[in-house]
């Protein structure tokens, strides 16, 4: 059976290159599942589907700045309201916690490279995977580690730093991860 995900492009219009790792990870993805996938792709300026007929949503990184206020309103909405099983990739993830109200700034240091990444606590995103591992990074902002997150999402996952990497909504099926698992061979299509 064929399973469908939309998949929001927030980069820039420039971004063909950017966005087509996205498709070959999603695409890779399925095939170590052992399923066929077809990938819708919307980008965040568009007008959002309402949950349609998506077996899941994936929200792509961008150049953009959430503590800047470069959300699109119509994202926000849309993270805040879908009950979709939803992963939220670095901006992706800062817009999924802005969306509940939850603090994202600019961090002192870029995040680039190789990430070690801990998991705080075991949760199916992270089946199979060890206690510590590797992604790659590239980001400017963190999703801070305070009250209305902790109310909002259970930090699943933190770097060596004790920033925060994955996240689970308490109550829907929302995740975001700071890390680039189209970027993380192995690891990331095991994602």
């Amino acid at each position: 059976m064929k399973k469908s995900i939309l998949l929001i492009n927030c980069y820039r219009e420039e971004s063909d290159k950017k966005i087509s790792g996205y498709h070959d990870w999603l695409k890779s993805g399925a095939v170590s599942a052992g399923m066929e996938l077809a990938i819708q792709e919307a980008a965040d300026r568009q007008v959002l589907p309402p949950d349609g007929d998506f077996a899941a949503v994936v929200v792509s990184g961008s150049q953009k700045m959430v503590s800047d206020g470069e959300v699109e309103p119509g994202l926000s909405d849309f993270l805040h309201g879908c009950r979709l099983p939803l992963l939220g990739v670095c901006y992706g993830h800062q817009a999924l916690a802005s969306a509940f109200g939850c603090l994202v700034k600019r961090d002192a240091a870029k995040h680039l490279g190789e990430e070690e990444i801990f998991l705080n606590r075991p949760d199916p995103l992270f089946a199979a995977f060890p206690p510590l591992f590797k992604m790659a990074a590239s980001h400017e902002e963190i999703v801070v580690r305070e009250y209305d997150l902790e109310k909002e999402f259970m930090v699943l996952a933190e770097s060596r730093y004790g920033l925060v990497e994955a996240i689970r909504h308490r109550s829907h099926p929302l995740l975001g991860v700071q890390f680039h698992p189209e970027k993380s061979g192995e690891l990331g299509v095991k994602l």
